[in-house]
């Protein structure tokens, strides 16, 4: 029987069954109303059918990939890209080339194709199409209960409790909806990320406001009216054991940083024993580090980076590669990892389960 590499048109019981096999049960794939909106809502997404593509031939689904195009800010030109995610070849049929087939033809939607916490074979594909590994990227944690912390993970931390600042520089807020000013402001400070997502109101407003499963508290930093920032939390305060604030999303006018991650800390300090922020470059640097932000990388603290329910099991860290795929010029190096500006809210890195 012949394989046929197709977009996926509807949702079916064999879909649902190649689920079951390659992820469990209990896998987000199986929520069809995440599936809508991951790869059906997405505003950069035109099709009628879902951003997935599988090798198939009449009993079953061999491949998987399922793709989500964004676009991609690169200086001031933007582009049409995709990140790759939920890519599975069922053990079987590996070796025979059938993924390299579905990551060709989700590439006739991007100019760029992206990954996040990729695994050895899709790195391997990705070389084979002169795509590159950019490394890891950087993970900050600031400590907010270093004893529950100590107990929980049975290790001892050998950091100073760091004092709480309270900035008296504007006001973070939690709101509903984006500021009647915020494209106006993402014109001005975009030029702060030589390559990242472009943060459209659209984009935003499927992103965060519109997601159908977690609660996003998206803040506004405002000061003297305007607005200088915003930053994305999502509190992850299910568990008994520890309690986190994962930082997905932040974007600020630099003069800021320091007042930002101040209000930030306020915030969270009684709900959660710690906060995370992954994320690429040294844009904020100086002041995650002013701000008491540790640097934790090889996760020295042993501080998990899944919850629900919490696991050590899972990659703990986050690695990026990316293809050219129309191997056009640009003016700026996408090889060198610290002009990209990626954080843990790209792809598919953060999500319900």
């Amino acid at each position: 029987m012949k394989d046929k590499t197709i977009i996926v048109s509807k949702i079916n019981s064999k879909i649902n069954k190649f689920y079951d096999k390659a992820y469990g049960k209990k896998h987000i794939l199986h929520n069809l109303e995440h599936v809508k909106w991951q790869f059906k809502d997405n505003p950069f997404y035109k099709d009628s059918n879902f951003s997935l593509v599988i090798v198939e031939d009449e009993n079953k689904i061999k491949s998987h990939l399922g793709f989500i195009p964004v676009q991609l800010k690169i200086l001031n030109e933007t582009i049409p890209a995709i990140w790759h995610v939920s890519f599975y070849t069922l053990d079987e049929f590996r070796g025979k080339k059938l993924g390299t087939k579905t990551i060709e033809l989700s590439n006739t939607y991007g100019d760029v194709s992206m990954v996040l916490s990729g695994s050895e074979g899709t790195k391997k594909i990705y070389t084979n199409m002169d795509g590159k590994d950019l490394g890891l990227l950087n993970r900050y944690i600031r400590i907010l209960n270093k004893n529950n912390l100590e107990k929980y993970g049975n290790v001892k931390i050998n950091i100073k409790n760091i004092n709480m600042h309270n900035s008296n520089v504007g006001k973070l807020s939690r709101v509903k909806n984006l500021n009647y000013k915020y494209k106006e402001f993402w014109n001005i400070v975009k030029n702060r990320y030589p390559i990242t997502v472009n943060r459209t109101e659209e984009y935003l407003n499927w992103r965060y406001f519109n997601h159908p499963i977690i609660d996003y508290h998206f803040m506004e930093f405002i000061v003297n009216d305007e607005l200088k920032g915003f930053v994305v939390i999502r509190l992850e305060d299910n568990n008994e054991e520890v309690k986190a604030a994962r930082l997905v999303d932040i974007i600020c006018k630099k003069t800021y940083d320091v007042d930002i991650f101040n209000h930030i800390i306020t915030y969270c300090k009684n709900k959660v024993d710690f906060i995370d922020f992954f994320c690429t470059g040294k844009f904020y640097q100086e002041g995650l580090e002013d701000t008491g932000f540790i640097k934790d990388d090889k996760n020295e603290l042993k501080i998990p980076t899944v919850f629900n329910p919490i696991d050590f099991n899972r990659r703990q860290n986050m690695n990026f590669f990316y293809s050219n795929n129309r191997k056009n010029n640009y003016k700026i190096d996408l090889n060198e990892i610290n002009n990209w500006y990626l954080v843990k809210s790209d792809s598919d890195q953060d999500r319900g389960n």
